[in-house]
């Protein structure tokens, strides 16, 4: 039976790379604090991992969203609309193997997949069309595997002290005249994230909550055997309002 493999392991890693956590982030985004401050000509290597990281992460989830039943006949027709959350048909390896990442440029990495059922499984075309007597839907299905990983992607950043460093980027197509741009960076406080704490910690937080006069669990939940707290971010930079001087400038 195929193993899932999340995400090829960069060369000179120095060894396989098995998880990526919080806390590998949250170890990433300490490197670049320290490097503002100590050795800011080594800042663009720690944000250019931080970058690849992320990317990775991504690339493990959309694998995992591909890594459904082995289908090799393709004879098993229940399986043919599977979900991503469900796991995709997998009728050869080619599509959930397909998701690379790519180094385009320093901190600039491209997540893709140059299957050729890729593009079939996220629009949800169907090679011999939809209804009559086939055994396919009347309409199409899409199974938007890229742009799901993405989402999980930017919520498991949410837990991490680094999600104030993700920037959105959205464009129209590049052949069309004009288009929109978006840059958001969040300010400090401008999102809630998971913070893991200890045993006495949480009870601590429960006995407040209590006393407030609160749902005993309000602002926590127990996770993969740890206890963790809802606290506003640290965010990066000064910004605390909507007012932002001058027109275009950016947020710091």
């Amino acid at each position: 039976m195929a193993r899932l493999v999340h995400w090829d392991t960069p060369k000179g890693m120095g060894g396989q790379l098995f998880q990526i956590t919080p806390q590998t982030i949250n170890g990433i985004e300490a490197y670049i604090r320290w490097a503002e401050y100590e050795v800011p000509q080594n800042l663009p290597r720690y944000l250019d991992r931080l970058a690849h990281f992320m990317a990775l992460y991504n690339q493990g989830v959309a694998r995992k969203m591909s890594f459904g039943p082995l289908d090799p006949d393709g004879k098993r027709t229940e399986l043919a609309w599977r979900t991503p959350e469900q796991g995709i048909r997998r009728i050869s390896q080619a599509y959930y193997l397909g998701w690379r990442v790519k180094k385009l440029k320093h901190g600039h990495y491209r997540l893709y997949n140059a299957s050729k059922e890729a593009y079939f499984i996220e629009f949800g075309i169907s090679e011999v069309g939809f209804g009559e007597n086939r055994h396919v839907p009347k309409r199409r299905i899409r199974r938007p595997v890229r742009k799901l990983s993405l989402i999980k992607t930017m919520r498991f950043m949410m837990t991490t002290k680094a999600y104030h460093r993700i920037w959105t980027d959205i464009f129209r197509a590049r052949h069309t005249y004009g288009g929109f741009t978006q840059k958001v960076q969040s300010p400090a406080g401008g999102h809630m994230r998971w913070e893991t704490i200890t045993e006495h910690q949480a009870g601590s937080v429960a006995r407040g909550n209590v006393f407030h006069g609160r749902q005993m669990m309000t602002g926590l939940r127990h996770s993969r055997g740890s206890w963790q707290r809802r606290v506003p971010n640290q965010g990066g930079g000064t910004y605390r309002g909507p007012f932002v001087r001058g027109r275009g400038q950016r947020l710091p």
